[in-house]
């Protein structure tokens, strides 16, 4: 594996790098959507019933106790149950302003990563091959040590950083595919929940 990398020439050092922060990234963020993650349906259910016995502190409770951000955003919506719809709205906009960016953390580095590694394995090609028309323009065709070393650095960075961007780009889109289930889930919930509490209210004044 040493002597692999070290054909690949200089710039199997960046795409080290490369490859090293986007492992960190993808890791750090599976492992914090997946804690972001929860039974949406089994909290909605939980908090429905706690309104409906006029407990909204203790609705709020519960939503302060659950981890996450669909849980955080509820919470928000519950803090401001007495005012009028429009005004909860904002405040869950405003709430899931917040949310949105943690979610989508270090998402813009991985995407970097992504693309800088190719068009790194790109600039090791040219290398490579800068080196193998040297050898030629200097009249030493025969020199097939010279030659093959050029022909290994082309290849191996092209390799190289191909293998780090293709499956990096697959976890992306599946990191992705989670960011915006949670804020999709967010929206909906918040939703149902003001719909709930109004309706709720309306009931009562009746």
């Amino acid at each position: 594996m040493l002597q692999y990398f070290l054909k690949g020439g200089p710039v199997m050092y960046p795409l080290l790098v490369c490859s090293i922060i986007a492992l960190a990234v993808s890791l750090e963020r599976f492992y914090h959507l997946r804690r972001a993650g929860i039974n949406a349906s089994r909290l909605m259910s939980q908090i429905k019933a706690k309104i409906s016995r006029g407990g909204v502190e203790e609705a709020l409770g519960i939503c302060e106790e659950t981890p996450g951000p669909v849980a955080r955003v509820l919470a928000a919506s519950l803090a401001a149950y007495d005012r009028n719809r429009e005004e909860i709205r904002e405040v869950v906009k405003a709430s899931a302003l917040v949310e949105i960016p943690r979610l989508e953390r270090f998402m813009g580095l991985l995407s970097t990563m992504i693309t800088v590694s190719p068009m790194l394995g790109l600039l090791g090609t040219i290398s490579g091959l800068i080196k193998i028309f040297n050898v030629i323009s200097g009249g030493e065709i025969g020199n097939y040590t010279a030659l093959s070393a050029g022909i290994a650095e082309a290849l191996i960075t092209t390799f190289t950083g191909l293998l780090i961007a293709i499956p990096f780009m697959i976890v992306y889109n599946a990191l992705s595919g989670k960011v915006d289930g949670i804020i999709n889930e967010m929206e909906q919930r918040s939703i149902e929940l003001v719909n709930y509490m109004k309706s709720r209210g309306e009931t009562d004044a009746a």
